[in-house]
C-alpha cells in the first residue's frame, strides 16, 4: 500500500485533525516476512541491522528457512550484519562459520567497510519495537549514512492482529514483554518522517494461521470460483520501505 496526497499532509504536519481515516488494503497477498525480505534482497547490497535474533531459536530458524541473516547472506551480492550481542555472534561464527556480522552499536559505532561503500538497504526486522526512542534511533541512521545507503526497511508487529484484537476483547493484551510500542501503517510512517526518512511503500506480511471459522470461510469461498484472499489483521508484521 501507499498513501493518498491528503494522507501524506497529515503525514508530514502540513494539517492535523483529532481524527483521519487511513485507507487500508482490504485484501492483498500477505508473504512470509523471511521470504519477501530475501527476495528483494537478490542481488543487492545490503546492511542488516540486529541480525542474530535469540541465540536459543538460531539453529532451529536456519534448519527451516527461516533464519534471516542466512538467507539474506545466501542471495545478496554482499551482505553484512550489525549487532550488540557477542555471546550469539560467537555462536553463529563457531556453529556455523559466519564472518559476515561485526559486533557494535550502529548508531554510536563506525564502520569502515559500511561507511566505505555504496548499499541498497538497510534491513531492520522486528527491531524498532524494542528501542527506547525510535526517532532518535532511526535519525542517527540517516546522518551517519545517508548517501551511503540508499532505502531502509523496518519491519515491526502489526498491531492490528485477529488474535491481538481477540485478546484485547477478552480484557488481556498479548504482547513480548520487551517490547515498547505497537505500530501501525500511519504511526510507522510518521516515525520514519520525523526522522527525516520518506515512505514509499508499507506491506503486510506472515500470514497468521486460521482458526476453525476463518478456514471454514476460506474454503468455501474457493469452492465457489473466488479466490480466497485475506485482510491486514491476518497479517503478524508491518513492513516499510523508506528514503534515507
Amino acid at each position: 500500500m501507499t498513501f493518498d496526497d491528503e494522507t501524506w499532509r497529515y503525514l508530514r504536519g502540513e494539517k492535523f485533525s483529532n481524527r483521519i481515516d487511513v485507507p487500508l488494503p482490504y485484501k492483498e497477498p500477505i508473504p512470509n516476512r523471511v521470504n519477501f525480505l530475501t527476495e528483494m534482497s537478490r542481488g543487492k547490497k545490503v546492511v542488516h541491522l540486529g541480525c542474530l535474533d535469540h541465540q536459543p531459536l538460531i539453529a532451529d530458524k536456519i534448519g527451516r528457512g527461516q533464519w534471516l541473516h542466512k538467507e539474506l547472506t545466501d542471495v545478496a551480492s554482499d551482505c553484512i550484519g550489525v549487532d550488540i550481542d557477542e555471546e550469539a555472534l560467537r555462536y553463529v561464527e563457531s556453529k556455523f562459520g559466519y564472518n559476515n556480522i561485526v559486533l557494535g552499536n550502529f548508531t554510536t559505532d563506525k564502520f569502515e567497510r559500511i561507511a566505505n561503500n555504496k548499499w541498497d538497504y538497510a534491513i531492520l526486522g522486528e527491531l524498532l519495537e524494542h528501542i527506547d526512542n525510535p526517532v532518535q534511533f532511526l535519525s542517527s541512521i540517516r546522518t551517519n549514512y545517508s548517501g551511503i545507503i540508499d532505502r531502509i526497511v523496518v519491519t515491526v508487529p502489526n498491531a492490528w492482529t485477529r488474535i491481538t484484537m481477540r485478546m484485547a476483547k477478552s480484557s488481556v493484551e498479548m504482547i513480548n514483554s520487551d517490547h515498547r510500542y505497537w505500530f501501525t501503517p500511519y504511526t510507522l510512517a510518521k516515525v520514519l518522517y520525523q526522522a527525516g526518512m520518506v515512505t514509499e511503500e508499507i506491506k503486510f506480511s506472515n500470514r497468521i494461521p486460521l482458526d476453525t471459522i476463518d478456514l471454514i470461510k476460506h474454503k468455501l469461498t474457493g469452492m465457489v470460483g473466488k479466490k480466497p484472499a485475506l485482510d491486514f489483521t491476518y497479517a503478524s508484521s508491518i513492513i516499510a520501505i523508506a528514503r534515507i
